[in-house]
């Protein structure tokens, strides 16, 4: 997977808490590790984490949504 198919501003839900939407935040490469993102929930002050870009796209966990998605 190209680490350029996600970018800063996108959006994504877990499917387990459809309810919370993630923004892609910042991206890094971590020597000896996957790409990964760092991700903050909207409408929350806290609430982040990060995970390896893998993970972001697998559809068993996480998907994208578009802007404008209720």
């Amino acid at each position: 997977m190209e680490s350029t198919s996600i970018k800063v501003g996108d959006k994504f839900i877990k499917l387990e808490v459809p309810h919370m939407v993630w923004a892609v935040i910042r991206l890094m490469e971590i020597p000896d590790m996957l790409p990964h993102a760092e991700l903050k929930v909207e409408g929350h002050r806290s609430g982040s984490m990060t995970l390896s870009l893998e993970a972001l796209t697998d559809q068993n966990l996480y998907r994208r949504i578009e802007e404008g998605s209720p």
